[in-house]
């Protein structure tokens, strides 16, 4: 339950900082600073897709954890990449 504890603080704060950003973007808009309301654009969209990553992450423990319920020996475990 650790795992999923952290990665729902994550999540929590990924939404956080979206909100924040939303309200930076509407700010920089008003002021005319396009720039700047483009970049908060991208830190937001990066946030997004962490957010979906972290969503995958999450299902995958709520699978083990539904398979242990059952009595069947499950783990999530880190993928790795061969390079």
């Amino acid at each position: 339950m650790d795992a999923l504890k952290r990665i729902n603080d994550q999540i929590i704060k990924e939404k956080a900082c979206i909100n924040d950003l939303i309200k930076e973007i509407a700010m920089y808009t008003q002021n005319g600073r396009y720039k700047l309301a483009a970049e908060r654009g991208r830190d937001m969209q990066n946030s997004i897709i962490r957010i979906q990553q972290l969503e995958g992450q999450k299902g995958l423990h709520l699978l083990a954890l539904k398979y242990v319920g059952k009595g069947i020996n499950a783990e999530v475990v880190p993928r790795h990449v061969q390079v």
